[in-house]
Order: structure tokens, then C-alpha cells, then sequence
């Protein structure tokens, strides 16, 4: 009875399905997924019109009817139905409501065919439904169900993911459901995860550990467990150590770790393990205890001196290993280090290694053959070159010629930087670049190697060389650096060329170590920097540059913020910047990329530029810029270069292209500008702004209305109720006002009459390596049609004179006061073309007429009437 009822009830509603009103096909849509969960057995001829009908709501224009319609196809859904599972996941992969894609995500059935589509979503763009993988679907699925790499990608997804609330989810997943299926225990949980293999295992433990402190707190490790020691166990004793090492538990380290004695003969056993191992599966799992042992040893004081010196032997033996890992050279290095007196036996134990190592190289005496001395000649160079590395990466102490680094720098690193083999060359100017760090006379000697690495180089080679060129610059400053390459330019446009590498890492490697620059203020001449990095930052280009644009989007807002010196520095090229973006950024629109708008751009460098949010995060940080002495004072300068940018603005609006224009016009408003801002300052932009208005440059309503907005309120900051109260001719008398009349007497006709005709040279300069130039903003139109037609209460209003209510603009005649152009106020271009084509034929009238009237006096004066 039930299942005719909800059958005949589906079929009245299917009737809705077609309804012109969206809250109804949404009501019928809900009823119906809601009616399905109800019935046992369908009528064949219903369900493929239920099918039918569903599949055609699922592409409804409403993504509300989107989401009932999706859930009630989930219910209908089979194995063997492809055009509904089709339907779910194109759903699931490609809708633009977030709220759709979660429906889709949280009610299809999870089989075999399904589930690689749902991991996907934990890479979805919107955070709860990232969430919702995790906690809501996930949780309650068997690991096991999943292969191993499965397992990483979702793990990895999960725990590096940018919303903190995700990385809790991720680790509730694997501590309330992983684990839960693991049957509570830790090591078969860890087998799971591939932990030799993982490069997430270890970052997961940990989480794993913080938010569930029982797990390690319950945790013992016996003298059975040391010694029987297999990857698992040896991950979970070092992350559980790691843990406490964290946290500064010194009651749990002293309980879990072993003495220096005990872990050296822990050592010297999976060595000799690894020696007498030919399977290569075996070796690594050997090689990946011994890791785990030498960063166990890292963790430990050593204090006992018998300890200290079995565990200095052994470190210095393992050294000796012809096939050690470059992980565990670095891991040796960090206990040799520890157990040295000083800096200075550091580097003598290591120096001694390094000596032990290069007499390992095969000699002429030996009966091998030639090719084989070679290849472990250069194995035994790059060894060499690798511990060095890991010795000058501890040292902090300055180079001197009797040094015994100094020797290493003189018999192994220049020798490897002129070799003719490509990987000794890297290995040496990586080398050369950390002792250049430790020595300025030697960075200098050498700065002129590293930039013909960057022009010349190609692979590692050049990554290195400007890996070296960046952190040099950053130690001593660009101009001590380029005095020894001519000029601190020379450097400049070396790293500069750089960003527009084809090579996504070089770029980013690039822009990563020239923000660097400009925040430390190593750079003589910023701005173009600067300006620079912002014109790479909204290029549609480096779209696909993640590195790149997560450093970016970092650096902008903390580089403006730390100082109003360098917010000064964004004021001064944010105009130049969004004339410059404009072409590109209509490009994109045109080619429906998805990316920020010109209006966007201006949008957010002027958030970056304004001085109140300083003082308001300074407030915050009780570090305010402002302070009673005087910081009134510190205020309205600040104000008086936020308040350029209007002035920038202005006059740019003269030589821009119509896109442009409008988008410069529309951003004066965002700048909110305040009384802080000073008079000769607001006069300004008003002789601007009514300039601007009189010429007519500016034809479409919304950008007019924007105008009179900003008149308006410049109006109210001069404490001026109405225009006609304005007397411009003691304004002209004034000497700050000198420029901006000089400026408006400027404007010849011949450029006024190119307005708009063609390109702006400056939006030329941004595509400069990148791409051409134009002018959008979507943006700022939008928001002019939602505010700018309530200006003036109507359209028509508007139109006529501009009126502001209150304001009185239009009353004031500007034309016999400033110097603008009387054949630019006509009410349009086109009608002033007709105007200027009917005094043309005017004049050619009058001349004939004048012509004929000459003719009949000469008639007249040279021939007398009869």
C-alpha cells in the first residue's frame, strides 16, 4: 500500500519536474528523493522516467534543484546503470556548487568503480568537502580496500593541506577509523603506510601522536623490540622520541632512549646485517633502520664519555662506507657535530674524514681499467664534495687562509668547479657558494663564476648557480655584490631575466629569492622590483605556477604591512601596475581562463597600500605607528602618498585606453580617502576630476556615476556645500597647486584627439617576456551596476548634469577657469565630429561666397557700365 502510494505520489510530481518556478521544480525534486527511500519494488516504465526526468533536473540552472535531483539518483543508482553513474560522477568531478558535488560525494555508492573518484575530492577547491572525505566517507572505509599508493596520495592530500581544519579530519580518519580497522595495533597500521617508501608516513605519526598523547604515553619498548628491530618498529620508536624530543619531555626520552653505548651496538649490528644482505628488498629495509637509528642518536646527550667516544669511532667509520646514503651523511654529521668540543674539532674530525675518504681513489698502480679508475675517482670526488657540503652548511665561524677548511676549498672544491664533468661542477659551485657565505672578500672574488653559471648553465648547473647568486645578494646586498660585476644593474637584470625562465621552478626559485631581497631591503632601487612581481603575479602565464604564486601571495601582503616605507613603495607603482595588467587580463577573460580581473588587481593593491590597516594590525601587535608625540603628523604623511595614488590615477585617466580608464575612474572610490588627506592634496583631485568631467572622456553611466561619487566626496572633505563656492583663481595662486594646472595645461589636442584609438604603451611594457596588452574589468562594471545607478536616485538624473543631490556640480563653469580644451566640451565624440564637419563646410561656404563677392568688384572697378 505504502509503495502505490509513494508511486502515484512520484508520478503527480514528476509533473513539477517543468515548472517555470525554481522553488517548485526544487520542492518536487525534494519530495521525490525523499519518496524513493520508501519504495520496495518500482514499475520498470517509472523508473527509467524517474531516470530520465532526474538526469535532465541534475543540469538545472539551480543548483538547490541540483542538489535533491542528485540525491535522488543516488538512490536509483546500480552497477550496471553507466548513464546514472555517469550522470553521479561528471556531477561529483565538474559541478560548480560546492553543495552539489558534497551530495553527489556523501550518498554514491562506494564500489570499485566509484572510489578513485571519490579520493579526488580530497583535492576539492571547497574545504568542507574536503572534510568530508576524511571524517564522512573515508572513516568508514577498510584501508585495505585501498592499494598503497592510494593510501599516500590521500594521506599526503590530507595532512599538507592548507585548512587546518582538514589536517584534523585527515588524522581523525587515520586515528578513529585506520586504526579501528588495524585492530588498535600501531605496527600493523604502520606496515600499512609503506613507511620506507612514504614521504608523509613520518608527518602523520606525529599529528597521529598530538591529538591522541595516549598513544605514545602507553607505548614501552622492551629489549626484545631493540633487538629485532624491522622498519616499522624502528619508525614508530623514532617518531615516538621525536614526539617527546618536541614537546621537551626529558622524563620520556630518558625512559625510551638508549645510552650511546646501546645505540652504537645497535648500529654496528644492522650494518653487519647490511653487509651480508644480497637481496636488494632486504638492504633497503637495513638501510632504512640504520636511518632511523642515526636519528635516534641525534636526539641523544650522550653523557656518558664511553658512549660519546664508541659512538664518534663508529660515525667516523660509517663515513668510510663506500655506498652510505647522502640521508645518512647528513644524519652523521648532525652527531659529530654534537659530540665536538667546539666548531674548530668539528671541522678537524671532518677534515680528517674527508682525507681518509680521497685515499680511497683508485691510483695508477692498481690493475683496473681505465674506465673504471675514472667512475670511482669521480664517486670518490663527489663524496667528498657532499660531506664538505654538510661541514660548511654547520659552520658559522668566517674562512681564513690557514684554516684547514681553507685547505678543503683549495685541493677539492675549486678543482671540482673547473672540472669538465657536469656533476662535480654542481657539487663544487654549490660548495663554493656556502664558503662564499662565510667569507666576503671570497664571495666577491667569485660572483662573477656564479652569474656565468646562471647565463650559461643549463639543468642543476644553472638552478644552483642562481640558488647561489640569490643567497649571496641576501647576505651582503646587491650593490656590494655588483660593484664586482661591473654594476649593482648587472645583477639586478640577471636575477630579473630569471622570472621569465620557461622553467616553472626557475621562475619560482627566482621570485622566492627576489622577495627575499625586497623585504630584507638588499635591493637599491625597489620598485621596479616590485612592480615587477606584481605584474608576474597576476600574469595569466605563471597560472600554473603554484610555487610561485603561494610565495607571492605571502609576500605582498607581509612585505606592505611590516613598514609604511614599504607600503610607500606600493603606492608608487600601483597605478603603473594595473595600466600595465590590462591587456593580458582582457586576453584571459576573452579566452574564458578563469583568473582576477583588472579591477580585482586594483582592488587588492590598494588593500596592500592603505595606512590604516598598518596602524590597525600595528594596534593589534601593540606595535601602533602612531603615538601622542607626534604621530599625528607621521599619520597624514602617510596618508598624503596613499592619496597619490588618486592623483596617479587621475592623470592617468587622460592617456588610458577607454578599459583602463574605467577601471581607474571606479578604484578612486575604494580608496576611501579621509579628512586625514590634505587640502592642497583634495584641491587636486578635484581640478582632476572636474577636468575629467568636462572633457567627457568617460561615456558610460556607471563609471560617470562613479565620478560624481568621488567629486562628491571630495566636496564633503573641503567642507564645501556646493561648487560654485570654489574660486579657482586663488587656488591658481597657490604654489602646491602649480603642477596640476601646469598638468591640465598640458593636454594638447593632438594627443586628446588619439584617446582611446590605440594601446597604451604602458600596458605594452607588461607583456615584456609574458605576453600583449589590453584593458577589462567584469568586476568593476558589476559593482558600478549594483551602486552606481542609486548615485543619483535615477538613470535620467544622472544623464542630465551629472547631479549629486547636495552637491551642486554641474552649477560650477569650469571652462572659462581652467584650461581645457572648448572643442572637447560637446556632449559626445560623434556629435562633436558633426559640429566639427559643419563649421568645415561653413568656412568652404563663406570662402566661395567671399570669392564671389571679389570677383564682381573687380568686374566692377576695372570695367566702367556704359
Amino acid at each position: 500500500m505504502t509503495s502505490r502510494f509513494a508511486e502515484t505520489l512520484i508520478r503527480y510530481l514528476l509533473q513539477g519536474f517543468q515548472a517555470k518556478e525554481k522553488v517548485t521544480r526544487m520542492r518536487c525534486c525534494q519530495i521525490v528523493a525523499m519518496s524513493i527511500t520508501n519504495l520496495g519494488a518500482i514499475d520498470e516504465d517509472l523508473y527509467f522516467e524517474l531516470i530520465r526526468k532526474l538526469i535532465e533536473r541534475v543540469r538545472d540552472k539551480e543548483s538547490s534543484i541540483r542538489v535533491h535531483a542528485a540525491v535522488a539518483l543516488t538512490r536509483l543508482q546500480s552497477s550496471d546503470d553507466v548513464e546514472v553513474n555517469e550522470a553521479l560522477l561528471n556531477l561529483m568531478q565538474n559541478d560548480p556548487s560546492a553543495e552539489v558535488r558534497r551530495a553527489v560525494l556523501l550518498n554514491i555508492e562506494k564500489n570499485a568503480n566509484t572510489l578513485p573518484f571519490v579520493l579526488e575530492r580530497a583535492r576539492d577547491i571547497d574545504a568542507t568537502n574536503r572534510k568530508c572525505v576524511f571524517v564522512k566517507v573515508m572513516t568508514a572505509i577498510d584501508y585495505r580496500l585501498l592499494s598503497i599508493e592510494d593510501r599516500e596520495r590521500l594521506l599526503v592530500a590530507g595532512i599538507n593541506d592548507r585548512d587546518s581544519g582538514v589536517r584534523r579530519a585527515c588524522v581523525r580518519m587515520v586515528g578513529e577509523g585506520w586504526l579501528t580497522f588495524a585492530g588498535e595495533n600501531l605496527l600493523e597500521l604502520t606496515a600499512a603506510l609503506d613507511v620506507v617508501d612514504s614521504p608523509a608516513a613520518g608527518k602523520v605519526m606525529q599529528a597521529l601522536f598530538a591529538a591522541y598523547t595516549e598513544i605514545p604515553e602507553n607505548l614501552s619498548f622492551d629489549n626484545e623490540l631493540w633487538n629485532t628491530l624491522t622498519p616499522e618498529v624502528a619508525f614508530v620508536i623514532r617518531a615516538t622520541l621525536e614526539f617527546f624530543a618536541e614537546r621537551h619531555d626529558s622524563d620520556q626520552l630518558d625512559k625510551h632512549l638508549p645510552d650511546g653505548m646501546r645505540l652504537a651496538q645497535l648500529l654496528e649490528t644492522m650494518g653487519a646485517k647490511l653487509e651480508a644482505e644480497t637481496e636488494d628488498e632486504m638492504r633497503a629495509d637495513h638501510e632504512f633502520v640504520i636511518h632511523q637509528l642515526l636519528l635516534i642518536a641525534r636526539m641523544s646527550d650522550f653523557p656518558d664519555e664511553l658512549g660519546r667516544r664508541a659512538m664518534l669511532t663508529l660515525m667516523r667509520k660509517m663515513l668510510l662506507v663506500p655506498e652510505i646514503p647522502e640521508n645518512n651523511i647528513e644524519a652523521i654529521s648532525d652527531i659529530i657535530r654534537k659530540l665536538s668540543v667546539s666548531e674548530l674539532d668539528f671541522v678537524r674530525i671532518m677534515v680528517e674524514v674527508v682525507s681518509d675518504v680521497r685515499e680511497m681513489a683508485p691510483s695508477d698502480a692498481d690493475d683496473l681499467p681505465p674506465e673504471r679508475v675514472r667512475l670511482e675517482t669521480l664517486l670518490v670526488s663527489i663524496k667528498c664534495l657532499i660531506i664538505i657540503k654538510y661541514i660548511l652548511q654547520r659552520c658559522f665561524d668566517s674562512l681564513s687562509d690557514g684554516s684547514a677548511m681553507y685547505a678543503l676549498l683549495t685541493e677539492c672544491v675549486v678543482p671540482a668547479v673547473q672540472s669538465s664533468e657536469t656533476v662535480l661542477q654542481e657539487y663544487g659551485i654549490e660548495c663554493l657558494a656556502l664558503c662564499c657565505l662565510l667569507d666576503r672578500s671570497l664571495a666577491t672574488d667569485n660572483i662573477t663564476l656564479f652569474a656565468q653559471a646562471v647565463r650559461q648553465g643549463s639543468g642543476e648547473l644553472h638552478a644552483k648557480g642562481l640558488a647561489a647568486l640569490l643567497d649571496l645578494a641576501l647576505m651582503y646586498g646587491i650593490v656590494d655584490l655588483g660593484s664586482a660585476l661591473g654594476s649593482s644593474d648587472v645583477l639586478v637584470d640577471i636575477l630579473i631575466k630569471e622570472l621569465h625562465s620557461e622553467d616553472e621552478k626557475t621562475q619560482a626559485t627566482a621570485a622566492e629569492g627576489l622577495a627575499r631581497l625586497l623585504y630584507a631591503h638588499r635591493v637599491p632601487e625597489p620598485a621596479p622590483m616590485l612592480e615587477t612581481l606584481l605584474i608576474l603575479y597576476y600574469h595569466p602565464d605563471t597560472a600554473s605556477n603554484d610555487a610561485l604564486r603561494q610565495c607571492l601571495a605571502y609576500f605582498f601582503p607581509a612585505f606592505s604591512y611590516m613598514s609604511s616605507e614599504n607600503q610607500q613603495l606600493m603606492q608608487q607603482v600601483a597605478v603603473s601596475t594595473v595600466c600595465k595588467l590590462g591587456g593580458v587580463l582582457k586576453q584571459q577573460t576573452t579566452e574564458g581562463q578563469l583568473g582576477a580581473t583588472q579591477g580585482q588587481v586594483a582592488h587588492q593593491i590598494i588593500t596592500w597600500s592603505d595606512p590604516r590597516i598598518l596602524d590597525a594590525i600595528g594596534s593589534m601587535n601593540n606595535t601602533t605607528m602612531t603615538s601622542s608625540g607626534g604621530g599625528g603628523l607621521r599619520v597624514a604623511a602617510r596618508m598624503s602618498s596613499y592619496a597619490q595614488i588618486a592623483i596617479d590615477a587621475l592623470k592617468k585617466t587622460f592617456s588610458a585606453t577607454p578599459n583602463t580608464r574605467k577601471v581607474l575612474v571606479q578604484a578612486l572610490n575604494k580608496l576611501a580617502l579621509d579628512d586625514a588627506v590634505s587640502v592642497s592634496q583634495l584641491q587636486q583631485l578635484f581640478v582632476l576630476t572636474r577636468t575629467l568631467s568636462r572633457m567627457e572622456l568617460v561615456t558610460d553611466m556607471i563609471t560617470r556615476n562613479a565620478l560624481v561619487r568621488f567629486e562628491a566626496s571630495l566636496l564633503k572633505l573641503l567642507d564645501v556645500e556646493n561648487a560654485d563656492e570654489i574660486s579657482l583663481e586663488t587656488w591658481l595662486e597657490e604654489p602646491e597647486m602649480a603642477s596640476v594646472f601646469d598638468f591640465v595645461s598640458s593636454l594638447d589636442e593632438d594627443a586628446l584627439e588619439d584617446l582611446g584609438d590605440g594601446e597604451d604603451e604602458d600596458e605594452d611594457a607588461a607583456g615584456d617576456g609574458l605576453a600583449n596588452n589590453d584593458d577589462d574589468d567584469e568586476d568593476a562594471d558589476e559593482e558600478g551596476r549594483r551602486g552606481g545607478g542609486a548615485v543619483n536616485g535615477s538613470d535620467s538624473e544622472a544623464s542630465e548634469g551629472y547631479r549629486v543631490e547636495g552637491a551642486g556640480l554641474p552649477a560650477m563653469s569650469l571652462r572659462s577657469r581652467m584650461p581645457v580644451p572648448a572643442k572637447y566640451a560637446t556632449r559626445s565624440p560623434m556629435k562633436r565630429a558633426r559640429e566639427e564637419r559643419l563649421e568645415e563646410l561653413t568656412r568652404e561656404i563663406d570662402e566661395l561666397l567671399e570669392s564671389d563677392d571679389d570677383d564682381d568688384n573687380e568686374l566692377n572697378n576695372g570695367y566702367p557700365s556704359s
